[in-house]
């Protein structure tokens, strides 16, 4: 996202859109989980249901994964990332997909640890106003990988423990 679009948003309203949206129960296939810290505050969240919200889809999609700066480094991102792929997984669907800024490294490297990668799909989406460049990621659901090397240390998953409440919301399958 631009950063004067970035710079213009407010709070409140974000807020407001949000709390607005977590009291709607999730349509089915369709689930949502955030992260609280130790304190209580929520940290990030993550929401996935069927590719471009198509209910008869064959392929999951991870829609949004987003952590507080504040927060990176904690764990959070790849508890929800887990979470996320589980509630895909549980749902049906064999394969995920999910769109990522192609100048994003953090993200992409974030993603591929875990077993994404660039299918070479690419487009233009419209991001509340906004028109934003994305590139494609794949992953194969269903199947375990071996991701004992991102592990976080132990304090991080302590706070995992406590911290991580999932779902907000039942999710609906």
């Amino acid at each position: 996202m631009p950063d004067e679009y970035l710079d213009g948003l407010f709070g409140d309203e974000r807020a407001q859109m949000w709390a607005e949206g977590l009291r709607r129960p999730p349509r089915a296939t369709f689930a949502r989980f955030v992260a609280e810290d130790d304190g209580g505050s929520v940290v990030g969240f993550v929401t996935v249901g069927p590719a471009d919200g198509e209910l008869n889809s064959s392929e999951g999609e991870l829609y949004a994964l987003n952590v507080d700066p504040d927060a990176w480094g904690r764990g959070f991102g790849q508890a929800l990332l887990l979470a996320a792929t589980d509630a895909l997984s549980e749902a049906g669907f064999r394969e995920a997909l999910l769109w990522v800024h192609p100048g994003n490294e953090r993200a992409r490297a974030f993603y591929e640890r875990f077993g994404w990668g660039s299918d070479g799909g690419q487009r233009q989406e419209e991001v509340l106003g906004v028109l934003v460049p994305e590139v494609r990621y794949r992953r194969p659901l269903g199947i375990d990988h071996d991701f004992a090397s991102t592990a976080v240390d132990s304090d991080a998953v302590g706070v995992l423990s406590i911290g991580l409440r999932l779902p907000v919301l039942e999710t609906a399958t």
